[in-house]
This record gives C-alpha cells, structure tokens and sequence, in this order.
C-alpha cells in the first residue's frame, strides 16, 4: 500500500512540473529562427536616339535602411531594414541589344524625370518616335542579413550622381531615390518566409484597407500605386556632319579630296555609327558620300581607290579617320558625348580652302561638340574650295572661228593667184 501511495505520489510530482513546464516549452517553439534575404532585380533602362550606338557607360548605387514608421490607423508598421544590401555596378556597352517601340512605357510608375515633354508618375517614360533604348537588371543582394519577424523592412536604394555622365551627355531621373519594402511572412506554420520584395518610388505610400497592409501580399488591403520596375536614364548625344562643295572655273567636280576627322574625350571601346548615305530613317542624321573613291585624272592617284568606313571606335576617331569626298558629298558620324572635341581637316592640295564655307553648314571646323551645337542636334561643318583660273586674251591663244579662218586662208590664196596673173 505505502508503495502505491509513494508511486502515485512521484506521479502526481511528474504532472505538476509538466504543468509548470509547459508554458516555457510552448514559448520555446514560438521562438522565430531568424531568416535570412535572398535576392531581387530591378531593371535600369538606358534611352538614346535611332541613331545612336549604345555607349561604354556604368551606373552605382547606394542602399541604406529606411524611416521606421510607428503604426497607424489604416497603416502598418515599417521598421528600418537590418544590415546593408549591396548593388553591383550596371555597365552598359555597345554590344548591348536595343529595342524600338515608340510609344511603349519602359517604367511602370515614377516621377516626372529631365525630358523635355514631362512624364508623370501614371505615364511611366513613353519611348519616343525616333528614340530607342537599352535595359540591364541591377541585383540587390540581401546575402547575411537576416530578419526576425514578421513585417514590413524599408530599405533607400539611391543612384549615385555621377559629373562625368553630365558632361557625357547621360542624364540622370530627376528623382533619384527608390524605396524597396521587404515583406517578412509567417507561413503559418511558425517559419519565417521573405514574401515579396516591393519597389516603389515614395516612403509614404504604404497602403491604406481594411487589412492595414498592400495587396502585393495580402490579398484584402490596397495596392500600392506608385511601383516601379527601376531607374531610366537617357543619353543625350550629338551628330557631327562635314561636307565638301567647289567652285571655280578651273574647279573639279568630281575630283575625290582627303579629309581626317578626330574626336577626342571619347571612350576607346566605343563605336559609332558613320551615314555615307540615307538609311530611311527620318529620325536619323544622314551623310551623302560613295562608298569608295573613283579614279580619273583629276584625282591623285593616293587618293584613289580608298574606302570611306561606315563605323569607327573611339580610339579610331582620337588616332584621326580618313574620308574621301567629292563635290557635294557628306559624312555623319553619329551619336557622340556633347564634351567631347572635334576637328576636321583637309588636303586642299592647290585649291583655296574656305572652311564653314557652304551654306547651311557654317559651324567651326573645330571645338566642342556641345558648345558648337548647343541646344541642336547636329554640328554641320563644311569645306568650300575655289579653284580660278585667269583665261589670257591675244591673237595667238584667242580661238577664231572655224569659218574666219577658212575665210583667211581661200583670200591668201586669191592675192597670190591674182599677184601672178598680173606678172
């Protein structure tokens, strides 16, 4: 009997601590295991015109952690985001594809950025007729930093300014913050899940409804309205155009003359498209000039037989290019950063040489792109070449008709007869 009471004493002690333990154990499993970001895109678009090549050009950026904000009738907490996510360089090159649609939004929402026209949050960028543009994902890596609990983290992406791309003629969004809101879940079962990662453009947007949160992860609050899919730059670029014309009685027009192009401040990689001829397209800067140079006799012989380049690269045009025009003809070579400098000269050989001679284009033969061109696309040069010769006059060199010199000779001819009839 005392064995069974002993037995059911140490029973009843074995439950009570049970008891007693089993709000510290059921504590334990509701303990979150810290989870750990992973990764998320944005795109980064790059507008320039038809035209244009895609230029040698990287873009950075900065994260830092948001504005905590405390919770609010119809709005949810936002904590600070934990740690510091990082952002590789965007680097854009000429090898880069690019895409035409006019009238297509490359940005689903953002501020109104430097275009001209204005864009609005509702319009996104609307590719223009004549534009085109190049996209890049940027990766924002969350590796090692880890959340704790469910909610809302706000992180500050902002895209470093950079003077060089101004001078390049790379124009930057007018606003250059976005913010990127992680969304930390509880998957129901005690586990924490990075739910969606939500880039929008302002830190006060968080969605009002019912259920205080955004319809990007709970199906019965608001969406948010002013998401974005990245950043959009454009660049600003300039044509340069040189053209050939003579005159003058002892002028040849179809004589073939040498000209050295350069343009320095350029990037050595780049490559840029050269118009000998009309593509078609309205939207681009065209040259007007053969292929290859022709033979004749006017021409000499080194510059005979020479092929005018369609595309050059950077280091190309900084080493000086060759082209071979004739009357009348021009070359465009196009898409180049407003800072940059240019020169072109040519072997005028025993013409007079006026430069930014012919009408229409009267730019200097050298300087800056930008300075030269100013609020205009295009820097028109050219070269007017006289050659003159002074006709002599007198009775040798004079040319008599055919018909006074027959007219001359038949009346030698009768005096002589005439002379010998009286002998």
């Amino acid at each position: 009997m005392r064995t069974i009471k002993r037995l059911s004493a140490i029973l009843i002690a074995v439950l009570l601590c049970a008891l007693l333990l089993a709000p510290a154990a059921a504590y334990a499993d509701n303990t979150y295991t810290a989870v750990e970001g992973t990764s998320t895109t944005f795109n980064k678009y790059l507008i320039m015109d038809a035209g244009d090549n895609v230029p040698n050009v990287s873009f950075s950026f900065s994260v830092a952690p948001g504005t905590a904000i405390s919770a609010s009738a119809g709005k949810m907490e936002v904590m600070a985001g934990p740690g510091a996510p990082t952002i590789a360089d965007v680097t854009f090159a000429p090898s880069d594809a690019t895409a035409t649609e006019a009238g297509t939004n490359i940005d689903i929402a953002r501020q109104a950025s430097a275009r001209a026209d204005g864009l609005t949050a509702e319009t996104g960028v609307q590719l223009e007729a004549g534009e085109k543009y190049a996209t890049k994902q940027a990766t924002v890596s969350f590796s090692g930093i880890t959340f704790d609990e469910p909610g809302i983290y706000r992180y500050i992406i902002t895209e470093t300014a950079n003077a060089d791309h101004e001078s390049a003629g790379i124009m930057h969004d007018n606003d250059v913050d976005r913010v990127l809101d992680v969304y930390v879940s509880d998957d129901g079962t005690g586990t924490l899940t990075v739910a969606a990662y939500v880039l929008h453009l302002n830190a006060n947007d968080i969605a009002a409804g019912s259920g205080n949160g955004s319809a990007d992860v709970q199906t019965d609050g608001a969406p948010l309205d002013d998401k974005t899919d990245g950043f959009t730059n454009e660049f600003n670029s300039k044509d340069l155009v040189f053209k050939k014309e003579v005159t003058g009685n002892q002028a040849s027009r179809d004589k073939w003359f040498a000209f050295t192009a350069t343009v320095t401040d350029v990037n050595d990689d780049d490559v840029f498209t050269i118009s000998l001829a009309d593509d078609g397209d309205d939207n681009t800067t065209d040259g007007n000039a053969d292929a290859t140079s022709g033979v004749n006799n006017a021409t000499i012989a080194e510059n005979q037989n020479k092929t005018n380049p369609t595309s050059a690269t950077g280091a190309e045009l900084k080493a000086g290019v060759k082209f071979y025009l004739q009357h009348g003809q021009s070359v465009a070579i196009r898409g180049i950063a407003p800072n940059a400098a240019y020169t072109v000269e040519e072997n005028a050989e025993d013409y007079k040489s006026t430069a930014s001679g012919v009408s229409g284009y009267d730019k200097a033969a050298t300087g800056v792109i930008g300075t030269i061109a100013g609020t205009e696309k295009v820097v028109k040069t050219s070269f007017l070449n006289t050659r003159n010769g002074m006709i002599p006059t007198g009775v040798l060199l004079t040319a008599v008709p055919g018909i006074a010199i027959v007219a001359v000779a038949l009346g030698g001819l009768l005096a002589v007869k005439r002379k010998k009839n009286e002998d």
